[in-house]
């Protein structure tokens, strides 16, 4: 049985950056076509982040409680017209959603 994506820990720990405004899948296990070895396609929405919080980023992706592969895209709607961020767009599934005060 496929694992639910809320229950890794590297996805609460994302949750927990104050920079990170929303996670959204994609791919193949958004679409729903995966099988138990494909990789996990996420996108960070995370605007006027800093190179340093993108580090911390990808420090919490490096070390994730999975043997499967990761692929983080930070999100930028500057390059909204590449086809990645079309498939992006259309695919996605809404992980998280920061609250806003």
């Amino acid at each position: 049985m496929d694992k639910d994506i809320q229950s890794y820990i590297f996805i609460n720990k994302l949750k927990s950056l104050p920079f990170v405004n929303e996670i959204w899948l994609f791919g193949s296990r958004a679409r729903g076509d995966n099988d138990e070895r494909s990789d996990i396609d996420i996108a960070i929405i995370c605007p006027n982040i800093t190179n340093q919080e993108w580090l911390e980023v990808m420090s919490i992706i490096e070390n994730a409680d999975t043997l499967l592969k990761i692929d983080c895209v930070r999100f930028e709607s500057t390059k909204i017209r590449s086809e990645l961020y079309k498939n992006i767009l259309k695919e996605k599934k809404i992980i998280y959603v920061k609250n806003k005060p």
